[in-house]
């Protein structure tokens, strides 16, 4: 179909995903290599490599939901007709300085993917209570914008706290702490991919521009 004859169009913010790529390659460039190395030295048998294996992939999980839901709250609070209507008090400074601290929690997390010591586990935990956080201070500070923070602080509290539940359980039922922390990254990435698959959903009923005359 030529262009602008009837298709819709994403909107200018969507199309940030080409860059999204760029900084997600530069940000994965070394723990994927780390692993990639790793299962050429041990293969994936190995308790530590399928954890590392686990570990990118929830670092990747957890950058895609965010830039994801970053997308879907800066057209909607920004970029709409009506977001200063809809919102009348919010603060774009602020957003964005928030989203950068979130995004850069998860950059530590791609950092430590292959220590042995828990930086991973309370990096990612530091990430999942992150919206939590923000969600906190926004209603102190009185912006209109906690309306919008409330799903993702939820989505955040629930699978930290599932995925704690399971680790202590684990940890109190068995001495192998390896597969505590296999089944609690396991369930972590599955409610991450279903909060990224609930995302989607959302470009998909998302409004888009008016197609090109």
């Amino acid at each position: 179909m030529p262009i602008g004859s009837g298709a819709g169009r994403v909107s200018d913010l969507h199309k940030s995903a080409f860059w999204i790529y760029g900084v997600t390659a530069m940000v994965m460039r070394e723990p994927l290599g780390v692993v990639i190395r790793h299962i050429a030295a041990a293969g994936v048998g190995d308790v530590q490599v399928r954890l590392e294996i686990l570990r990118v992939s929830i670092v990747l999980a957890l950058m895609s939901q965010l830039f994801l839901a970053s997308g879907l709250y800066f057209d909607e609070v920004y970029l709409q007709p009506d977001s200063a209507e809809r919102f009348p008090r919010r603060s774009y400074p602020a957003d964005f300085i928030s989203g950068l601290l979130h995004f850069l929690l998860a950059v530590g997390a791609s950092t430590v993917v292959s220590t042995t010591a828990n930086a991973f586990p309370a990096v990612v935990l530091a990430f999942l209570l992150y919206d939590s956080a923000w969600y906190a201070l926004s209603r102190l500070l009185g912006f209109a914008t906690v309306s919008r923070l409330a799903g993702p602080a939820g989505a955040g509290a629930r699978s930290a706290l599932l995925c704690t539940v399971i680790w202590g359980l684990l940890r109190l039922t068995t001495d192998n702490a390896a597969v505590a922390e296999q089944a609690a990254f396991a369930l972590l990435l599955g409610l991450v991919c279903y909060d990224v698959s609930h995302l989607l959903r959302g470009y998909d009923r998302y409004p888009i521009a008016a197609p090109v005359k």
